[in-house]
This record gives C-alpha cells, structure tokens and sequence, in this order.
C-alpha cells in the first residue's frame, strides 16, 4: 500500500497492525517535524519506506543502515 503525504507517494507495510492507523500515522507524521530543516527528526525526502508494527511506525531512509531508522508511536 502506498500513502500520499507532502506530494510523495510512500510504501507502508502493516505488520500486527492495518489500514485503521493511516489517519493517525499521517497525523504524527505531521506534528513530528519529518519534513526537513534544522531540528528535524527525518528528512522526508530520504524517506523509502515506512513499516507500521502494532501501534507504532519506523521509517527507513533511501541512505542506507548508516542512518538506520526512525521509531514513531503511534498511540496516545
């Protein structure tokens, strides 16, 4: 499945999870500041894929493991 978020399209696989967490991933994708810029936790246009495992997502830069991956929850 892929999610259109900031005019990119991005691959999000659910592992012990489903679809029901998009609103909440792109909400926290939002307020968490992925989107590039000084203090900036991911740069989105690094961004490859995003895996979302029970209630929280990682996000995996096209870098490589160099810059391993990012852990966002997705509860609360």
């Amino acid at each position: 499945m892929r999610i259109k978020f900031e005019d990119m399209e991005i691959p999000v696989t659910f592992l012990s999870s489903d679809h029901k967490m998009i609103p909440r991933l792109i909400q926290v994708l939002q307020t968490r500041k992925v989107t590039g810029g000084p203090g900036t936790l991911f740069d989105l246009e690094q961004l490859e894929r995003i895996e979302v495992v029970g209630n929280e997502a990682y996000l995996y830069s096209k870098a490589g493991p160099a810059s391993g991956r990012v852990c966002l929850a997705l509860h609360g």
